[in-house]
This record gives C-alpha cells, structure tokens and sequence, in this order.
C-alpha cells in the first residue's frame, strides 16, 4: 500500500528569537491568529526561538509587523 503526504504551499518561515511555544506572548498571539483565521499554522522549535510556516503571505507579513512592533515596545494595530 502506498502512503501518500499532503503537500502545502509554504509562503516562508519566521522564527521569533526569546520566544517558545509556551511562552504567554506567543500563546496571545496563536490565539488571536486563530479567531482571526480560523486556521492552523505550524510552529517547531527553532534556534534561537519559536519557528512559525506560513501558508498565506498576508499572515505572515501581519506575524512580521507584530513583532517587530512588539520589539519596540508599542501595540500592533487591528488589521
């Protein structure tokens, strides 16, 4: 029997440095993603912090904004 693997369209990848998957910042931020989108996304562990696959290029310029938003220590705004 052959076993066949469904295969995803990756738009890129993100790993958030300082943050893991239990982390309260980025449990905030899955959350906020999923009533947004209703999707899931596929995190693992990376180097030096949390990796993040996206499947939209919108989700992750968003993930992107936020950061760095965070990382400056100001709110992100509501899309």
């Amino acid at each position: 029997m052959v076993k066949r693997r469904k295969q995803e369209e990756i738009a890129g990848v993100l790993e958030f440095a300082g943050h893991s998957p239990d982390d309260a910042v980025f449990k905030e931020w899955m959350e906020d993603h999923r009533s947004r989108n209703g999707g899931k996304l596929r995190v693992s562990k990376g180097a030096t912090g949390v990796r993040v696959m996206f499947s939209k290029e919108a989700d992750m310029a968003f993930w992107k904004e936020r950061s760095e938003m965070e990382a400056k220590g100001q709110k992100p705004h509501a899309a």
